[in-house]
């Protein structure tokens, strides 16, 4: 199901020079047999993070979770926080997380935080899949 994407805050903050994150979405997409992909989008921050963290939770159990991060613009550390717990908590249900082809500020959210070695990153969705069809 494709939802119409969120704009959290209507206002800016009057004489600071900053502007709330914009709008952002999730979809979860079938991938293949017991794999789920959720697809995000757009700009994620604090608002969307116990969204996501109820979508990761939902697939506890499945045999792997793709979470495509190629349509991200922004997140924040409270997303990344959730991603972060995604994979400890997956892990203790036996779901592989995969990441799929993160943006180019994702990616470098990762690289800063040194975090990227705590995930596995595949190119694209398709290839998460494969990747997860290939660790059982």
């Amino acid at each position: 199901m494709t939802e119409e994407p969120r704009k959290l805050h209507e206002t800016s903050i009057p004489g600071r020079g900053l502007d709330p994150a914009g709008p952002y979405s999730l979809e979860d997409v079938r991938a293949s047999d017991g794999v789920v992909a959720l697809v995000l989008r757009g700009e994620l921050d604090m608002a969307a993070a116990p969204e996501l963290r109820g979508r990761v939770d939902a697939a506890a159990g499945r045999r792997g979770l793709v979470v495509d991060l190629s349509e991200v613009t922004f997140i924040d550390s409270a997303v990344l926080k959730e991603l972060l717990r995604a994979g400890a908590e997956l892990a203790r249900h036996d779901t592989r997380l995969v990441l799929a082809g993160p943006a180019p500020p994702v990616r470098r959210l990762l690289e800063l935080t040194r975090t990227t070695e705590l995930f596995a990153i595949a190119g694209d969705r398709e290839a998460a899949v494969r990747l997860i069809g290939t660790s059982r």
